[in-house]
């Protein structure tokens, strides 16, 4: 049995698998996962919004769960490794490729910073500098760039750096935590990327797929810092001696240049990615569509650019583009629930030792009961409650309590229920700048797959059934098969997608 395996460095876990690859089709056969337990933040920066990490601990412990699942399979040879992860963050280079300081995760704030003298924050300076222009009440952004600006990101970070005088002056390229490790696997001096992991830095022309310069220029960020991007599914080189004798894995064996764990994820969830909506709960969440290219698509009638609104738009994995409602929510929106719960039974019941995953358990099967009730007036709920891309000032509500209806289980229904119209409306946002409708709606994440409540939620809300496939791990599942197309087992990676087993 030939397999591919998928590497997926998220910021909260690591994630291998083992895809078996064949004519046939492809099949996930093995899986394992282990917590990302690298930060290295102190107390007193993380009460200031600084996240940090080191990540050659990171590295060592996706080495450390490739070993542990190879040693436990039996199959005849690996053929490629495909590798994704968080798409935003910032490591430094030297000369040799090495890491200077930690790694700044894409949880990072310090561009919320205050600039001295001006009283706006880092990224609004940068705004400035590089003429970013804001549609409606959103979030400035570049034109072409498909994001807005956001903390975090890889560009911001830099240009935090770079003003403060903390930019190393031994400095010679940035990376983010994928790259670093595929650059690791194969001990490159020098990482790349492609187009879906750039877009993650802030400042790619996401029409052309390649860095803007003129923009980066206007930064006044060291453009001998940013990477060059290659095509996706793109063998970078073959896996090194030394982490062959680690992991078991033939030395030499192919890997394939990063790509970006949402393009990624789409891949291993969505096998007919033209007429499919795709809706995936994690930490956060996203409705996203698939365009094979932007022609459908609105212009700015100002300047030309695409105008995507409020939603992101991404390059996909070889070709085409993904328009996704991204941040706005997803399980952070119920952790805040869970968290309120939690911090009651602490302070007004006196109850230290509290299950949390429980609470979530709980708060989950009584929200499913409510459903079927239809005696109890609903309470309703915005569950904004840290603003979004459209409104990034507005805030959570909750209205229509009354004394029947305000419970726990009202409470948390009616947060599913939010939920699921912000996704909705996120792809409703999507038809109306161009996109098209979708016949199928494809659900991911464990946010989703273990909460049936909220699936209710979201089939009233998009007005359609939702399908979840079997595969768990459909970023790492993605990466795999990007690593089956880069060694040529498939011609593409819309074909590898079609021939994965759901």
């Amino acid at each position: 049995m030939r397999v591919a395996l998928g590497i997926d460095l998220g910021s909260t876990s690591v994630t291998v698998v083992a895809v078996r690859v064949d004519d046939g089709g492809a099949e996930m056969v093995a899986s394992l996962s282990a917590p990302n337990d690298a930060e290295t933040t102190s107390a007193h920066d993380r009460v200031i919004g600084r996240s940090e990490w080191d990540i050659e601990a990171m590295v060592a412990r996706v080495v450390r769960t490739v070993d542990e699942l190879r040693s436990g399979l039996d199959f005849d040879e690996v053929v490629a490794i495909g590798v994704t992860g968080q798409q935003q963050g910032c490591q430094l280079l030297d000369s040799d490729g090495s890491p200077i300081g930690p790694f700044i995760a894409w949880q990072d704030q310090r561009c919320k910073d205050v600039v001295d003298g001006d009283g706006g924050d880092f990224l609004g300076l940068m705004a400035s500098k590089g003429g970013a222009t804001r549609r409606g009440a959103g979030l400035p952004s570049f034109r072409d760039a498909g994001c807005p600006i956001v903390t975090g990101y890889t560009a911001p970070t830099l240009f935090w750096l770079d003003y403060m005088g903390m930019m190393p002056s031994n400095a010679e390229a940035a990376i983010t935590a994928p790259e670093f490790l595929a650059h690791k696997l194969v001990g490159s001096k020098r990482p790349v990327t492609d187009a879906t992991d750039a877009a993650g830095w802030g400042v790619l022309n996401v029409p052309k797929r390649d860095w803007n310069d003129e923009l980066i220029g206007e930064l006044e960020i060291g453009r001998g810092l940013f990477p060059e991007i290659v095509d996706s599914c793109t063998v970078i080189g073959g896996l090194t001696d030394e982490l062959s004798g680690l992991t078991g894995i033939r030395p030499g064996t192919p890997v394939s240049v990063p790509s970006g764990d949402h393009q990624c994820a789409f891949v291993g969830a969505v096998d007919d990615a033209n007429d499919t909506v795709a809706i995936n709960i994690g930490t956060g969440g996203q409705a996203t569509v698939f365009l094979g290219d932007l022609s459908s698509l609105k212009r700015d009638p100002s300047d030309g650019s695409i105008d995507h609104g409020w939603l992101e738009l991404r390059p996909h994995v070889e070709s085409g583009f993904l328009l996704a409602g991204v941040g706005v929510v997803g399980g952070r929106t119920f952790r805040a629930l869970k968290d309120f719960f939690v911090r009651t039974a602490q302070t007004v019941f006196d109850v230290d030792d509290v299950d949390e995953d429980r609470v979530y358990e709980r708060l989950a099967i009584l929200a499913e009961a409510v459903l079927t009730d239809q005696t109890t007036d609903a309470m309703t709920s915005s569950a904004l409650f840290t603003g979004s891309r459209e409104r990034p000032d507005a805030r959570g509500t909750f209205s229509g309590i009354t004394p029947g209806n305000f419970t726990p289980a009202s409470m948390t229904l009616a947060v599913f229920r939010s939920m699921a119209s912000e996704l909705a409306k996120s792809y409703r946002s999507a038809i109306d700048l161009g996109a098209g409708t979708r016949e199928r709606i494809v659900g991911s994440g464990n946010g989703l797959r273990l909460n049936a409540a909220l699936r209710q939620c979201l089939e009233e809300a998009f007005g359609g059934p939702i399908s979840i496939g079997k595969v768990r791990e459909e970023a790492a599942v993605g990466a795999a098969l990007t690593g089956a197309v880069a060694v040529g087992i498939y011609p593409d990676i819309g074909h590898a997608s079609r021939v994965l087993m759901r």
